[in-house]
């Protein structure tokens, strides 16, 4: 049975602590003892959007790359770019909003590098043989890595219920295409009944998809991305996806990207670590200014990404006495990409619960 490392937060905690239990925990990584002197170890992050609070910090991430750089010099820290048009769409204003949050080779010892280059257009085809791909379109510089330790910030999320582990790994180590491809199915509408002109949804539009026609708003469905980013801006709620089939083909198709990124790398060469704090309803990509949904609980890592995410939803459900998640989104079965990860063999569900003091 795969062991989830779970270190508990006692109170709320500050930085210094977190960046000592996050240290803690990923030294319990088998990973450690395989890495070579001349071996690419990635760091994967998300670097926050500008304007979110909840993303992992940089005094956390430094300890670990102290830690990394006993093992090899090749140490770095890694996103990919977004498939909506923002600061972090492409890698000059991303290496930037990097490093206005302080992810820089002075202040943490190691280089950022898109992984998918500069416009997300880098990536390997990975052969995985899935229900829904055949391939997947990984970000080059992740395939090409030797090792990867994967940081998550767990949060809510709108089309998956939960993003943690499996989350970062399949749309967070996807290329631009490959990004597109997993939402392809996932389009939003608009009700006019509802709608009321506002124009916040075509602010938020990416791709130039909706425009206002009679003093209401359309999306232009073969100019829609699927990204979802408008059904969050309406805050009158005339913006919907049809959930059901087509989220959880969403979901499915995220699994099978993060098991194209396991087997390029290895399972034996990754390790991954979830924050199980301020845990926002909206992922660090949309969650501006958002109040957690539930109290800070802790830090937990596992070699298996399949039982870490279990492990810390199973965690953050008993801690809150409910489903937060679901409270959420209570159109989400978020169980579905844990169901297909199992089945595809991306890890297992099972798992012991080992406590780090």
């Amino acid at each position: 049975m795969n062991k989830v490392y779970y270190i508990k937060f006692k109170k709320r905690e500050d930085l210094g602590s977190v960046s000592e239990k996050a240290l803690k925990v990923f030294l319990k990584a088998p990973f450690l003892g395989l890495i070579q002197e001349n071996d690419l170890v990635g760091i994967k992050i998300h670097f926050g959007e500008e304007g979110n609070r909840g993303y992992v910090k940089p005094e956390i991430v430094k300890p670990i790359a102290e830690a990394l750089k006993k093992r090899s010099q090749r140490v770095f820290i890694t996103d990919t770019n977004t498939l909506y048009i923002g600061r972090r769409s492409n890698a000059v204003d991303h290496i930037k909003l990097a490093e206005e949050h302080k992810f820089t080779l002075a202040n943490i010892g190691i280089p950022v590098i898109i992984a998918d280059g500069l416009s997300g257009r880098n990536y390997k085809s990975v052969d995985i043989n899935g229900r829904h791909l055949k391939d997947v379109k990984i970000a080059s510089d992740i395939v090409h890595a030797d090792f990867l330790l994967c940081l998550s910030h767990m949060t809510g999320h709108m089309q998956t219920g939960f993003g943690a582990t499996i989350k970062n790994l399949g749309m967070g180590c996807a290329s631009r295409a490959g990004k597109l491809e997993q939402h392809s199915n996932v389009l939003p509408e608009i009700s006019k009944d509802k709608c009321s002109g506002c124009a916040a949804c075509i602010k938020w539009c990416s791709a130039d998809a909706i425009i206002m026609e009679d003093k209401k708003a359309i999306i232009i469905q073969n100019k829609c991305i699927g990204c979802g980013e408008c059904t969050v801006a309406c805050k009158i709620g005339a913006i919907a996806i049809k959930w059901s089939e087509n989220i959880k083909n969403l979901q499915e198709k995220m699994v099978e990207y993060a098991l194209g990124v396991v087997k390029s790398i290895g399972a034996k060469n990754t390790y991954y670590i979830n924050f199980l704090n301020h845990i926002t309803k909206d992922c660090d990509c949309m969650a501006k200014g958002e109040p957690p949904i539930c109290g800070d609980i802790g830090i937990m890592a596992s070699a298996d990404p399949v039982s870490l995410d279990k492990a810390s939803v199973d965690e953050i459900l008993k801690e809150n006495g409910e489903d937060v998640f679901k409270k959420g989104y209570p159109d989400i079965g978020w169980a579905d990409q844990l169901r297909h990860a199992e089945e595809m063999g991306l890890g297992s569900t099972n798992y012991q619960l080992e406590i780090v003091e």
